[in-house]
């Protein structure tokens, strides 16, 4: 399986949800990480945490061909903002697009336009997973779910909340689940344990 996580908006949370979408699946089967981010955010965050960092490989899209055939599972972590070519590529070449998506307006801007995108390509295969969704009693998270669902666009049921323990995460070069001392590690990695069960089940 191939996995693409993209979207025209930074800042949305792709690389750490390659990141732990990787670690759910190499828990299933081989997984490697292609890190295709100009600025390597993936293979960073790999090496800060060294031999015993992340559970699974990563390499640069220059070095993907000689890995993949080793591998079940591929998920492809992606720049922001690519160009209209490449975003067609990335499209059209996974069984699985991942839309991250931040519920905050400038962010839904970048999202709406790559729905757009999507919708012009024809394309079926994407689903847009909320991420760092702020916790209740704000709304925000689920005033942009109702706007999706009003337009028929697939997307998660699992949200993704706003934790500190993400950043503790990359910091340290683990997945969250290895982070210490931090009360919600395990809720963290538990959201997206159960992302990669709804991609595991269609």
């Amino acid at each position: 399986m191939i996995i693409t996580v993209t979207s025209y908006k930074g800042g949305v949370g792709k690389t750490t949800t390659a990141i732990h979408l990787a670690a759910y699946l190499q828990r299933l089967a081989p997984t490697l990480l292609v890190d295709g981010d100009a600025i390597r955010s993936a293979t960073k965050w790999s090496q800060r945490g060294g031999d015993q960092g992340l559970p699974f490989k990563v390499v640069t899209h220059a070095q993907m061909i000689g890995h993949i055939r080793n591998y079940k599972h591929i998920i492809i972590d992606t720049e922001g903002n690519p160009t209209d070519d490449d975003f067609k590529d990335l499209a059209s070449n996974c069984d699985m697009l991942v839309i991250p998506a931040v519920p905050e307006s400038v962010a839904t801007d970048g999202l709406t336009h790559t729905l757009a995108k999507l919708q012009e390509l024809g394309n079926k295969t994407h689903r847009v997973l909320l991420t760092m969704v702020p916790p209740k009693p704000r709304t925000e998270g689920q005033q942009l779910r109702d706007m999706l669902n009003a337009e028929g666009i697939p997307i998660f049921t699992t949200e993704i909340p706003r934790l500190a323990a993400f950043e503790k995460a990359a910091a340290e070069g683990v997945p969250v689940y290895g982070v210490k001392d931090d009360r919600n590690a395990g809720r963290a990695w538990d959201a997206y344990v159960a992302a990669g069960r709804e991609i595991e089940n269609g």
